[in-house]
Formats: structure tokens, C-alpha cells, sequence
């Protein structure tokens, strides 16, 4: 059995993208105004991830986010 004290315990790699994708979800729906279903959530985190150049979404604007945001709604 492998615990953090083994050298060769290697943890999970963290979903940092589905990471990302759920605190996008939540910035949307945090009003209750819209849902997930309203926008392109996947096209929201590649964009912002292209900008930023990290899957932590958090670090950006929120202008920024917003803006990416609102070219992503769904027709």
C-alpha cells in the first residue's frame, strides 16, 4: 500500500480544467438570471485558458471574464 510518505506515491493529477469549468458554471449561475445550459461553458474555459494561459480562471478580470462570457451565450 503507497502512502505520501513512499517516494513513489505519485498523487492524481487534479482536474484542473474541470476545475475550471465548475467555477465557470458557478459564475453563471450564481445570480439565478441564467443557467449552464444558456452558455457555451466549454468554449468559455478554452477561451479564457487561451488568454490567460492558465486553467485558473479565477486570476483573470472580471471585466475580462464577463466579456468572454457574454460572446458565449447560446442562441
Amino acid at each position: 500500500m503507497s502512502s505520501i510518505l513512499d517516494r513513489s506515491f505519485r498523487p492524481e493529477p487534479v482536474d484542473m480544467r474541470g476545475a475550471a469549468r465548475q467555477f465557470v458554471i458557478d459564475q453563471v449561475e450564481s445570480t439565478g438570471a441564467a443557467t449552464r445550459n444558456d452558455f457555451d461553458i466549454d468554449r468559455i474555459v478554452s477561451t479564457a485558458h487561451d488568454q490567460i494561459g492558465d486553467w485558473d480562471i479565477r486570476s483573470m478580470s472580471g471585466t475580462a471574464f464577463w466579456r468572454i462570457v457574454s460572446c458565449c451565450i447560446r442562441p
